[in-house]
């Protein structure tokens, strides 16, 4: 190791895998499936067109899901592997964890006296609160687009999983159609807009975070990010363990060049969501004051 290295690596090569296989398979998803909650829209006709139509861009949209359905096994696989094989506890509490723990709110009043110019900027660990947020938003999203998914990619059989008396009076389909629109929304909008504002869109990271390919980091982007991190490698011997060669520029082109697509597309679907729901609220609120405005007049025509 030359002693001129400042390069960290953050993501080993099974998390990076990881993560592309959730990007690929979220945004093929939102690229399939939103069109049909905003069919009304042009933009939403013309991607689903764009996207193969009926039924290509169905089997594109099972198609991703099972990829999730991949990418989740191989997480809870390493889960479990890390706890039962490697005894490895720090996953659920302590500085490593991605659970959020007492700390974790303590640093969002720090971090929000800070924005205020009121105390100093928190030292965040490896894990920042808003990550923490986020990766408990997945796991909740998966586990509520999984089960909706299934229900209205199997509605037979999942009918038949509950009692006939019982489904006389609950449209199961129905209720795993409007859970699984609205958790789409919610997951969309979040990752294209908050997630995409703390990975890509901070100063340090425009106009992407390479180290979601790379699963390199510099030193001193680390240090000032994460100083309790960098600080706790240092007194634990383990900082220059993790140093290694910074990537080589062919990598970090294959990053921006993947990373900056996606990233225009995902900020145009969140773009295109945004108009088309506020478009939504003033029909619906044009619709209402019409309906008012008739029964005034009804009123005082009698």
């Amino acid at each position: 190791m030359t002693s001129n290295n400042n390069t960290i690596l953050r993501f080993g090569l099974f998390h990076r895998f990881g993560h592309f296989l959730i990007i690929i398979s979220f945004f093929g998803l939102v690229l399939t499936g939103m069109p049909l909650v905003f069919k009304e829209y042009a933009w939403a006709r013309f991607l689903y067109n764009l996207m193969g139509g009926y039924p290509t861009a169905g089997n594109i949209h099972r198609i991703c899901a099972l990829i999730t359905f991949l990418a989740a096994f191989l997480h809870f696989a390493f889960l479990t592997f890390e706890t039962l094989v490697r005894k490895n506890r720090n996953i659920f509490w302590g500085p490593e964890s991605l659970l959020i723990q007492p700390k974790d709110i303590l640093n969002v009043l720090g971090d929000v006296l800070w924005f205020f110019r009121l105390g100093k900027r928190p030292q965040f660990d490896r894990y920042i609160y808003w990550e923490k947020f986020e990766y408990l938003s997945l796991m909740w999203g998966t586990m509520v687009m999984g089960v909706t998914g299934f229900i209205l990619w199997f509605p037979v059989q999942s009918a038949s999983l509950i009692p006939a008396y019982v489904a006389t009076f609950i449209d199961l389909p129905s209720i795993a159609l409007v859970a699984h629109r609205y958790e789409a929304l919610l997951a969309a909008g979040f990752i294209f807009s908050i997630h995409f504002l703390h990975t890509h869109l901070l100063p340090e990271n425009i106009p992407v975070d390479e180290a979601m390919f790379t699963g390199r980091i510099d030193e001193g982007h680390m240090k000032h990010e994460r100083g309790a991190y960098y600080e706790r490698l240092k007194e634990e011997g383990q900082l220059e363990e993790l140093k290694v060669q910074p990537a080589s520029r062919k990598a970090k082109f294959v990053s921006k060049l993947m990373g900056l697509p996606l990233l225009a597309v995902g900020l145009l679907m969140v773009g295109f969501m945004l108009s088309s729901l506020i478009c939504s609220i003033v029909f619906v609120i044009a619709d209402l004051t019409k309906n008012i405005n008739f029964d005034i007049f009804s009123i005082f025509a009698f």
